[in-house]
């Protein structure tokens, strides 16, 4: 499968993607969890496995035409055998009375009156459910009634950032299909087919990490580009910053957590993939986009770096002050040597 012409308009995950189209070949099981971080294209193969799975001209086959009614349909979510539940579908249909940000049992009881209709046009019912990860343990629970004996005519698709919130029983009963960021190249070349230019291409794809979801969203949103590259430039800067600044940066993030956490986290994983752009270009497969010729005098450096990062995430996912956790991550950063 090439790159530049994806099969079920997924750029890189060929495993995945060759998974659900042998599902739809041999006969599909009763129930698939899509696991992955956000913006890889699980929406995108679920909604491609459900067309295949109803196609109108090329049932069985493993593939679909795009063109049909039924295709056409489900494209623009309107097709009456294929269900979509998430939590904007959950904010819609509690008419904004809450901002509850977990899945709750009145949408897992929604999802189970929809799993006990018959197909209206087709063999096959297909139920997406999106953001399972943030069920609570009795949503869960109430979940898994629906999972142990759907009936033969449904298939359950669930898409999930986190697979290890799930019980170990909602597990057991999914075919689970791992999704992850695809190469730079990869990216690269998903945005130009999208019609970008080679550098602003490049651009994007260095500051989604392999999300190309993200990246193609900020083709047509500038707010979201200069967003999202900012945080690259900052990264940038932060890494090559002396001690004193990197100390304060972190301290300027800290003190900003509570009210923006996800620019925080967005800043943390800008800073992920400065280093290891370091470290491929310590290894001499890569270029840091750094321009004061700072460079890691050893791989271990590198190494050294981004396993504090990631104890950082851990740390703040947890809980943990976040001036403390930000503190311990840039002191256990390596200074960068001039070339």
């Amino acid at each position: 499968m090439s790159d530049r012409t994806p099969s079920w308009g997924i750029y890189g995950n060929a495993a995945a993607v060759d998974l659900m189209q042998r599902a739809v070949a041999q006969g599909p099981h009763h129930a698939y969890l899509l696991t992955g971080p956000a913006s890889i294209g699980k929406s995108v193969l679920a909604r491609s496995f459900a067309a295949a799975l109803l196609c109108e001209r090329t049932a069985g086959t493993g593939g679909f035409c795009g063109d049909c009614s039924t295709c056409r349909r489900i494209a623009r979510g309107v097709h009456p055998d294929v269900s979509r539940f998430d939590l904007a579908f959950q904010r819609v249909h509690e008419r904004g009375t809450t901002k509850n940000r977990t899945l709750n049992i009145d949408t897992v009881r929604e999802i189970g009156r929809h799993v006990a209709l018959r197909p209206v046009e087709a063999a096959w019912r297909v139920v997406v459910v999106d953001d399972v990860e943030t069920m609570q343990e009795a949503a869960q629970e109430a979940f898994l009634k629906t999972l142990e004996e759907p009936p033969a005519y449904v298939v359950v698709v669930m898409l999930c950032a986190d697979a290890e919130l799930l019980l170990p029983t909602i597990l057991s009963r999914c075919s689970v299909v791992a999704m992850a960021p695809v190469s730079h190249d990869v990216a690269v070349n998903a945005l130009v087919a999208a019609g970008a230019a080679e550098d602003r291409a490049d651009r994007i794809a260095r500051a989604v990490h392999g999300r190309v979801g993200l990246g193609l969203r900020a083709l047509d949103d500038q707010e979201l580009y200069d967003r999202l590259t900012g945080h690259v430039d900052a990264a940038v800067a932060w890494v090559a910053s002396d001690s004193y600044e990197r100390m304060a940066e972190s301290i300027r993030l800290a003190d900003g957590f509570s009210a923006d956490r996800e620019m925080v986290f967005d800043r943390l994983a800008a800073v992920q993939g400065a280093w290891r752009e370091l470290l491929l270009e310590r290894a001499g497969g890569g270029a840091w986009t750094g321009t004061d010729g700072g460079r890691i005098a050893r791989m271990e450096d590198g190494v050294r770096a981004l396993l504090a990062i990631d104890r950082c995430i851990r740390d703040l996912e947890a809980n943990v002050r976040p001036r403390a956790a930000l503190a311990t991550m840039v002191t256990a950063w390596p200074q960068l040597e001039v070339a």
